[in-house]
């Protein structure tokens, strides 16, 4: 009997931690979610998860500024406020651009530069360029449609 308590104890608690906010996916980049073919030289940027549901857990710091630098390992992150360095994980149709450096939408049109900040309002989720921000503690999703 006692076994069986604790195995439900730790299922709770692996449940509790999986609902908490968003898990960033694999920190390996994504080359294929930053080809363009309009585009000169690219960066790999992280893919978001096709099915992103965002929790409204609130997160302490209150603004990011992007960081894109296309010789580093990780290209494009985000400095909060706090100074925690945030992997971000974009939609398919972002590209990522090593002229400026930046990144742009399907359109072409730069959605964040390097040292860009995108204000997170308290209560409220934030928007980029009016593309859907998903802030969690541990990344930033940023999503060509609202999640559902």
């Amino acid at each position: 009997m006692r076994r069986r308590t604790i195995l439900c104890v730790l299922a709770v608690s692996v449940m509790a931690a999986a609902c908490a906010s968003p898990t960033p996916p694999s920190l390996d980049p994504s080359p294929a979610s930053s080809q363009s073919p309009a585009a000169g030289a690219t960066i790999a940027l992280r893919a978001a998860p096709p099915d992103l549901g965002c929790d409204a857990m609130p997160v302490e710091y209150r603004r990011v500024t992007f960081q894109i630098d296309p010789a580093a390992g990780d290209p494009v992150t985000a400095r909060t406020d706090t100074g925690k360095s945030l992997p971000t994980f974009w939609s398919a149709g972002f590209a990522g651009s090593a002229e400026g450096p930046a990144v742009m939408d399907p359109s072409g049109q730069v959605v964040a530069a390097h040292g860009e900040t995108l204000d997170v309002p308290e209560g409220a989720l934030p928007r980029l360029h009016g593309y859907f921000v998903c802030p969690s503690t541990d990344a930033l999703y940023v999503l060509l449609h609202d999640p559902s």
